[in-house]
């Protein structure tokens, strides 16, 4: 059964639907988000291949629909809609807000029903107005990640659920990092510490890309310490190919990742990987 569209104009005072069928704001003021220029349209070009972002997507749904979900949930900085769809195929009802106007678009073009183009601050929705938020691999963009949080807490209801990814280990960090616009990466006690800070209770968190560690560890981390620095071209390129496999190590690496889905899905921890999950719920 198809859901309804969500009548964003109840919960913003300065929304309004435009003729290609995205929310948006009167006027913006925004904060700022590190992001590529071309990050929109180069992730859209290759998220449907990529096993990367559909083992993400699976962690995602699986966490939410073990811990539950009393939508719609905001997903905030959601870029071309890949995590929204997904989860919209599972029956999570969404509404993206992404302040690229190319991400909004490429959402809309994905089958994302409710996309709102505009910054958190700029969307200006009332407190309490969301069941849930996920800010998928959004925080470490930004700058100040505590004042991104309470804003999300902010328009969560009483006892909302957040759900959230960042990338894992400092020691991690390469030139890709740097590409993507990161400011950090995360480890477990550190996103924990932040969530609490934040007024936020984790009830779940856990690493996962178990297997990618070493192979990010060998092929970026490593690297970006000892070798020449590479073009912001020549990263991007590089970054790109890593995300498309040929059938055969697609298949092996699936095999791999299999478990963790399982896993999460039963509410167990991983004990290291390249990405951290966590769900929380407003304090």
């Amino acid at each position: 059964m198809t859901m309804p569209d969500v009548d964003l104009a109840s919960v913003s005072p300065v929304l309004a639907k435009t003729s290609d069928g995205i929310w948006k704001p009167k006027a913006a003021r925004g904060e700022t988000i590190s992001f590529p220029d071309d990050g929109h349209d180069a992730c859209f070009r290759l998220e449907d291949a990529s096993l990367w972002f559909a083992h993400r997507n699976a962690c995602i749904a699986a966490a939410l629909l073990r811990h539950g979900v009393d939508g719609p949930l905001l997903d905030v900085g959601g870029g071309n809609g890949a995590v929204s769809k997904a989860l919209d195929d599972k029956g999570i009802e969404t509404v993206l807000l992404e302040p690229g106007p190319d991400g909004a678009q490429n959402a809309r073009r994905r089958g994302v029903r409710n996309v709102v183009c505009a910054t958190l601050q700029d969307a200006s929705f009332e407190a309490g107005s969301f069941g849930a938020a996920g800010a998928f691999d959004v925080i470490e963009h930004v700058e100040d990640d505590a004042a991104l949080l309470g804003e999300i807490r902010r328009v969560l209801r009483p006892g909302g659920t957040l759900c959230v990814t960042v990338p894992a280990y400092g020691w991690l960090w390469s030139a890709e990092d740097e590409h993507a616009g990161h400011h950090r990466r995360y480890s477990l006690a550190r996103l924990d510490a932040l969530l609490t800070r934040c007024a936020f209770r984790v009830d779940y968190a856990t690493y996962f890309f178990a297997p990618f560690t070493l192979p990010v560890l060998l092929v970026r981390s490593l690297p970006h310490r000892v070798l020449p620095r590479r073009s912001t071209e020549a990263v991007g390129e590089g970054a790109a190919r890593q995300h498309i496999m040929s059938p055969l190590p697609r298949r092996v690496m699936t095999s791999l990742l299999a478990p963790e889905i399982r896993r999460i899905a039963a509410g167990r921890r991983i004990p290291f990987g390249t990405s951290i999950l966590a769900v929380a719920t407003k304090a």
